[in-house]
């Protein structure tokens, strides 16, 4: 396990990696809609691995960070060279996480299966902490799939922030108007070099 981001920049060049941002599981949709969701998450990694990126980082959180997560280590079965870096905002993580209510057993699954975990100083209840891990991904990046309504979430935030450092980006809407669309290109999404 890493907690010095320094040896994680030595170990990964910018240029391969991605980094995931989206909402916790009370934003999603549910049910099948929610499963639509996913496939064309998992149709967009694929984009991503298939044009050069190997290095995935994830925030550590509930909701899209553990789906994408969960699909890149499945995708590493199969592919040695994929890597996931875990990015924890704060060094009591797991307290927020069972503050909130969040499965626990998802962060110990995000846990075990990084290949690099980066901690970041602070605690959860400090000002900030979490936008300074959404940052730290995306300055670490070349690219960045979100999974975000507009508005003011970190999510949002951290997409904004990606596109404002140049960053190439894949927006997905969290969920459709039209019915859940027949193939995973056909997610509403926004993209601009990715």
């Amino acid at each position: 396990m890493h907690t010095d981001p320094e040896a994680l920049l030595r170990k990964i060049p910018r240029e391969n990696a991605l980094c995931f941002t989206g909402h916790r599981p009370e934003k999603l949709p549910q049910g099948e809609m929610l499963a639509a969701l996913l496939r064309a998450l998992y149709y967009r990694i694929d984009l991503a691995i298939d044009a050069g990126l190997t290095c995935f980082y994830t925030g550590m959180a509930d909701g899209i960070d553990y789906e994408a997560a969960l699909y890149v280590f499945s995708r590493r079965r199969t592919n040695p060279a994929l890597r996931v870096v875990g990015v924890t905002p704060c060094s009591d993580y797991r307290t927020f996480y069972e503050n909130h209510g969040y499965c626990m057993s998802h962060l110990w699954t995000l846990e075990q299966g990084v290949d690099l975990h980066v901690t970041l100083p602070g605690t959860w209840r400090q000002a900030g902490v979490f936008l300074t891990r959404n940052r730290f991904m995306v300055d670490h990046s070349a690219a960045v799939i979100a999974v975000c309504r507009d508005g003011r979430s970190g999510s949002a935030q951290t997409l904004r922030y990606a596109r404002s450092k140049g960053l190439a980006w894949c927006r997905l809407h969290p969920e459709t108007d039209s019915g859940i669309p027949a193939a995973p290109p056909e997610w509403p999404s926004e993209q601009m070099g990715l």
